[in-house]
């Protein structure tokens, strides 16, 4: 699995095409992803995870975003049992 931190995005809704547009970028600047969503409830859900989620990764592999992998070291899940 080849994870990039998400350090920087860009996002525009069009709204003569209606659709959405996300780049992706890394904390070198390099472009990771920049994608086109119709749906404009996944458009969302995608922002308010680029908006509210500390750490974002990019599987470079998959070419899907990743939450819960934080630094070596560093407590990612809790669990109760």
């Amino acid at each position: 699995m080849a994870l990039k931190q998400i350090a920087r995005y860009y996002t525009r809704w069009d709204l003569e095409n209606h659709n959405g547009r996300i780049a992706l970028f890394d904390s070198n600047n390099e472009y990771l992803d920049n994608r086109t969503y119709k749906n404009p409830e996944e458009f969302q859900v995608i922002v308010g995870m680029l908006r509210n989620e500390k750490h974002l990764w990019f599987d470079t592999n998959t070419k899907h975003l990743r939450t819960g992998f934080g630094i070596k070291g560093e407590p990612t899940v809790e669990e109760e049992t």
